[in-house]
């Protein structure tokens, strides 16, 4: 006996459906993300490193870059374009 589960084809308003759910989980994954490393950068970086007007924009931006990455490695990855070494 076989475990494989046969899956029959998606019709193509569940196929659309389907890519809309996967993209918004893909998003809210990357924002996030984003805010994670944002966070991070505000709470922990010392002020002696950078003045602390300048730690908020850094962080900020150190956010957009890092939701940035992250969807253009995934991006990347799925399509089979990764960069090779």
């Amino acid at each position: 006996m076989s475990s494989d589960i046969t899956s029959s084809p998606l019709s193509p308003e569940e196929l659309a459906l389907r890519k809309k759910q996967v993209r918004k989980s893909v998003l809210v994954r990357a924002v996030l993300l984003g805010l994670m490393v944002s966070a991070w950068w505000i709470i922990f970086v010392p002020d002696s490193m950078v003045p602390p007007d300048l730690k908020y924009i850094l962080g900020v931006l150190a956010g957009l870059v890092a939701t940035g990455f992250y969807l253009f490695n995934l991006r990347a990855t799925l399509a089979g374009t990764a960069a090779k070494d």
